[in-house]
């Protein structure tokens, strides 16, 4: 008999909403929320041993502790497989079970299973972790596609409770993970190339080796009518934040941004503010924060009437290993609060 242990948040997993969205990790035997028709799926073996929940809030600010205490629980249980969600489209959610199957795979040598939609951003934090014991079974965007989430998710760990080798992601019914095996094939690339070219010129359908990400368009923006009488803030990738990182920035796949004000500023003074980011080395911008959030240049050019007046806050987030996906909405996001405050133009700094 295969011993589980499911990963639930504070929501699906019975406690609360929001208001308990900062409950640090905790454990209780059985099966919960949707881990009871989870179960019904699975039938008499496998069976959940006991359900994991932590708060969405708690895990997103303490990632790291959390997973700690999650080991911790785990060692009374000694599961052989664990499942995690389904999260659908919620991003704090999937980034939770995403970092949890990782810890646990790599910490207990087991198999995990976690589901979600496609596009949520816990799918890249899988595929970045490269992971073989960690799978990420397809849902629909909402809780609408539970059942069928949920029979998938049995389906899978059945098989993998059962022994059963796990074969290609788009043959086994799980997302592709960027990783490649090696094995000996019938044809040779140039043949399986040319396989490919004939069936696109005859219409028919074909599967790449090399899978590629489309991207939707982005219109330029407009010139501005009148630079010197336009209102321009600043806004940066490179996780510059008052020291202490009040927001709670993470050094790879950030899901937040920040705004913060300039005002009574000349210039961005060493010791008032930190980067947080695993993607450069940031004791540069400590030393010198206007690397980062060029103030001291910028305040030169607004006393020189090189523009009209700067925005007295400027935004930041982290860029490293940032989901497209999430990247898009922190920008919709911020472009929004921009234009509410009666910005004109943005300054883009580079990392």
């Amino acid at each position: 008999m295969t011993r589980m242990v499911h990963f639930l948040n504070q929501f699906f997993a019975g406690v609360g909403g929001e208001e308990k969205a900062q409950m640090a990790p905790e454990i209780r035997k059985g099966a919960l929320g949707p881990g009871k028709p989870l179960q019904l799926h699975l039938g008499d073996t496998p069976t959940i041993e006991a359900t994991v929940l932590c708060g969405d809030n708690f895990f997103a600010e303490h990632g790291e502790e959390a997973n700690a205490r999650i080991l911790a629980l785990l060692k009374e249980f000694r599961p052989q497989l664990l499942l995690a969600g389904p999260a659908f489209d919620s991003g704090r959610y999937g980034f939770a079970c995403a970092e949890v199957c990782h810890a646990v795979s790599t910490s207990l040598s087991i198999p995990c299973v976690t589901a979600m939609h496609p596009e949520n951003p816990g799918v890249d934090a899988v595929r970045s972790y490269k992971d073989l014991r960690t799978y990420v079974i397809p849902t629909a965007e909402t809780v609408a596609g539970m059942p069928e989430a949920l029979r998938k998710m049995a389906d899978f760990a059945k098989r993998l409770a059962a022994g059963e080798a796990i074969g290609p992601a788009l043959e086994a019914g799980y997302l592709p993970r960027g990783i490649r095996k090696d094995e000996v094939a019938d044809k040779t690339a140039a043949e399986r190339a040319l396989d490919m070219l004939l069936a696109k010129i005859a219409g028919k359908p074909f599967l790449t080796e090399v899978p590629w990400l489309k991207w939707a368009p982005v219109s330029p923006a407009k010139p501005l009518a009148d630079l010197r009488k336009a209102v321009i803030a600043v806004a940066t990738t490179s996780g510059l934040v008052p020291w202490g990182n009040p927001d709670q920035f993470w050094a790879r796949r950030n899901t937040k941004w920040g705004k913060y004000a300039l005002t009574g500023h000349e210039s961005m003074e060493k010791g008032k503010w930190e980067a947080v980011h695993s993607g450069y080395n940031t004791a540069i911008v400590g030393e010198n924060p206007n690397y980062a959030v060029p103030l001291d240049a910028v305040r030169e050019l607004e006393a020189s009437g090189a523009f009209g007046a700067l925005y007295p806050y400027y935004y930041s987030t982290t860029g490293g290993q940032g989901a497209p996906q999430v990247m898009e909405k922190i920008a919709r996001e911020m472009s929004q609060d921009m234009k509410s405050g009666g910005v004109d133009g943005v300054l883009l700094v580079a990392t």
